[in-house]
């Protein structure tokens, strides 16, 4: 199990309080977090995934690679070496960059890696989506920037497409998914002479439409001997999205509300505790779903058609654990859940326990490290 942890964050770049990308040590037994971070200075590294082919290194592993998407209005995708360091020697961990790509658009949020790790597809909120070609699990060059068109019914979040994340649904087609357009789009990927992944085919395999103002979020493919689901976060709906896919194609989808709490009245602003509630991230945990929910401050769990709110920030709700507002991103290693609240700058740890007869969850322990505006949570 991982024993350490990297948190992209927001910098100075684009007003954040961050310092770039930030190497926590977990305890791998009781998934406790580190008292102390060692920084790797970068701006606004916002999204962060493993570079061979998103499974997680051996504990074992001296180094391990990642990308990191900057999300700037210029926007650069790079690759990291990170160095796990050795405790028992006194050795930290540290790490240094080795490659600094364009991705061809503005403000990447996102970064999907092909199974081979050979082929990236960067999600750039301004309107595009980015391929990039990587070696050797390091990024090349940009190959290609796929330009789709269309909009949404809500004009403030919804003028023009925004790719917010993508996921590969084998090793022959990707999802996108595009909060600005309601769509998800599947593409073939091509194969160069070697039978190598070179880029997408521009033109869509196919188009789901997601119901009209859901804005489509974040897309996790979650793999079932039965048959393997696309869930997604619908951050304008405040919904959670499910298809069934196979053969690189999706099915209908399914739509169900993100969390258990009803929405509070309209007023304060996007992001904040008490507005319009905005899931984000979606995690599985066995057979368990987890969604941050932004605007609420919770974890909501799903689980045998029931969904539980586990509260991260609001009074007495949490006992003693610190508030943890703006739950952008959520991770899981076993049975420990890593929530990145980026406006109360606090990575949270909660020991998660399920009811065996499918109820709700128990809050067993948690930890927390302060850390400035995290946005992205990566077990390395």
């Amino acid at each position: 199990m991982s024993d350490l942890l990297a948190v992209g964050s927001y910098t100075s770049a684009t007003g954040g309080r961050g310092s770039g990308i930030a190497l926590v040590a977990r305890d791998p037994g009781s998934g406790r977090l580190g008292a102390d971070a060692v920084a790797l200075p970068a701006a606004s590294p916002s999204y962060l995934a493993l570079a061979g082919g998103g499974v997680p290194a051996a504990p074992a592993a001296a180094e391990v690679l990642l990308h990191a998407a900057h999300e700037l209005p210029d926007g650069v995708l790079s690759t990291w070496r990170v160095r796990r360091g050795d405790a028992s020697r006194g050795i930290a961990p540290g790490g240094e960059q080795l490659a600094r790509v364009p991705t061809g658009g503005a403000h990447p949020c996102h970064v999907a890696v092909h199974p081979s790790g050979r082929l990236l597809v960067v999600s750039d909120y301004g309107g595009t989506t980015g391929v990039v070609a990587a070696e050797g699990g390091v990024a090349q060059r940009l190959v290609q920037v796929v330009e789709p068109r269309g909009s949404g019914p809500r004009p403030d979040r919804q003028e023009g497409p925004h790719p917010h994340s993508a996921a590969f649904l084998d090793d022959g087609h990707v999802v996108v998914a595009d909060l600005g357009t309601d769509e998800l789009r599947v593409h073939a990927v091509v194969l160069d002479a070697g039978g190598a992944p070179a880029r997408l085919d521009p033109d869509p395999v196919q188009v789901v439409a997601a119901p009209p103002g859901s804005g489509p979020r974040t897309a996790l493919v979650r793999r079932h001997p039965g048959g393997d689901l696309l869930h997604l976060s619908g951050e304008l709906s405040s919904t959670l999205l499910t298809a069934p896919t196979s053969g690189g194609r999706l099915g209908g989808l399914r739509s169900v509300p993100a969390q258990a709490a009803a929405p509070p009245p309209a007023g304060p602003p996007e992001g904040s505790a008490g507005s319009a509630p905005q899931p984000s991230e979606v995690a599985a945990l066995d057979d368990a779903l987890l969604v941050a929910v932004r605007g609420l401050d919770v974890l909501a769990v799903h689980r045998g058609g029931r969904v539980v709110d586990v509260p991260l920030a609001g009074g007495s709700a949490t006992g003693d654990r610190p508030q943890a507002r703006n739950p952008r991103h959520v991770a899981v290693v076993g049975r420990h859940a890593y929530v990145s609240a980026q406006d109360s700058d606090l990575v949270l740890h909660l020991e998660l326990a399920l009811d065996d007869a499918g109820g709700g969850p128990r809050v067993v322990a948690w930890s927390a490290l302060r850390t400035g505006s995290p946005t992205v949570v990566l077990p390395l």
